[in-house]
């Protein structure tokens, strides 16, 4: 017999009783109801950088961009499915934002062509990476016993067939166009990129002692694989990394602005455009001088194992994706002397 005074649950009560104190015991923390996106990805990227994780930069750029001014200040306890879903779609439809001046009241923006496949494709990439950041993040609060159920962002899914676009790569014609438009830290910064296949980031963070002039290398210590590499580079990439390096102090800055100060992604747009414009370019983006630098290799016969190697990838999947194709082969020989020809 109960008590005097006290309630007698129903079976369906008690269960739910129940459930509430199993989640209080998963949760261990009495902040954790109060958790929010923001203070998710804190603890995400501070325990990411203990542990050494490299390459965070681009992480914590699109949390900064698309995550933390849409949903930041929302709970995470209070994300729904249908949150996270039009958050997501929201990042397809949005104006494109463009340079806007430190003290301007409101963001500068510009409507994009949303009847373009290739607008979508785009921006439904972006939308899917940005999804795994915050995914991630919200992993790591789950897994860590910070929230107590991660339904929300488990069953939104990403969007499908977003990276089958063709890779661009530069003709050689479009490559001596470039270098011959551009001068000073610009032509610098292109160079290089010609000569390692690097992505910009690895390039901006170059210093001085980074360049070997003994084995003719640039040592990337940082990549977006956390796998560190030497480069080799030729006669000309020699040279031009010579002359960056010359009686200067191993802790600067090996590629440099005009104002000395490095690179960094504000910074580099702007010239760049410039260039795309003097050398007569459109819809070139300084990441396709790097698949410009691995379809240069490959056409001339380099292994795919070597190619990967030079980019920082862990294997050879990503250069057979997208550049096996220009591979010298005995089918496609064969094929090309033997077929009727017209």
């Amino acid at each position: 017999m109960p008590a005097d005074g006290a309630k007698v649950l129903t079976h369906e009560q008690a269960k739910d009783v129940a459930r509430a104190w199993v989640k209080s015991l998963k949760v261990g923390n009495e902040a954790a109801p109060a958790l929010t996106v923001n203070a998710a990805l804190d603890r995400y990227f501070e325990a990411r950088e203990a542990e050494g994780m490299k390459s965070l930069d681009d992480a914590r750029t699109r949390a900064a961009f698309h995550i933390r001014p849409k949903v930041g200040s929302l709970r995470v306890a209070d994300l729904t499915i249908e949150k996270i879903r039009a958050w997501r779609d929201g990042m397809v439809t949005a104006h494109k934002r463009l340079r806007t001046g430190k003290f301007a009241e409101k963001a500068n923006t510009v409507a994009v062509d949303l009847s373009d496949p290739e607008v979508i494709r785009r921006r439904r990439d972006t939308a899917n990476r940005t999804l795994t950041t915050l995914k991630a993040a919200l992993n790591w609060a789950f897994n860590n016993r910070l929230v107590v159920d991660d339904t929300a962002w488990r069953l939104v899914k990403p969007y499908r067939g977003t990276t089958a676009a063709r890779v661009r790569f530069l003709s050689p014609d479009e490559q001596k166009a470039l270098i011959a438009a551009s001068n000073g830290a610009i032509r610098d910064l292109v160079s290089a990129a010609l000569v390692t296949g690097a992505r910009f980031g690895e390039l901006a963070r170059l210093r001085v002692l980074d360049y070997d002039v003994v084995n003719k290398s640039v040592f990337i210590a940082e990549s977006k694989s956390g796998k560190p590499r030497h480069v080799p580079v030729p006669a000309g990439g020699a040279e031009l990394f010579e002359r960056l390096a010359r009686d200067r102090p191993g802790n600067e800055p090996l590629l440099r602005q005009e104002s000395g100060a490095a690179w960094a992604t504000s910074t580099y747009n702007r010239p760049w455009k410039a260039l795309l414009a003097q050398a007569k370019l459109s819809d070139v983006t300084l990441h396709e001088i790097r698949h410009t630098y691995a379809s240069t290799m490959v056409r001339n016969g380099a292994p795919l194992i070597v190619v990967a190697e030079a980019l920082g990838h862990s294997d050879t999947r990503m250069a057979e994706k997208h550049y096996a194709h220009l591979a010298p082969s005995y089918v496609a020989d064969t094929i090309r002397r033997l077929a009727p020809d017209i």
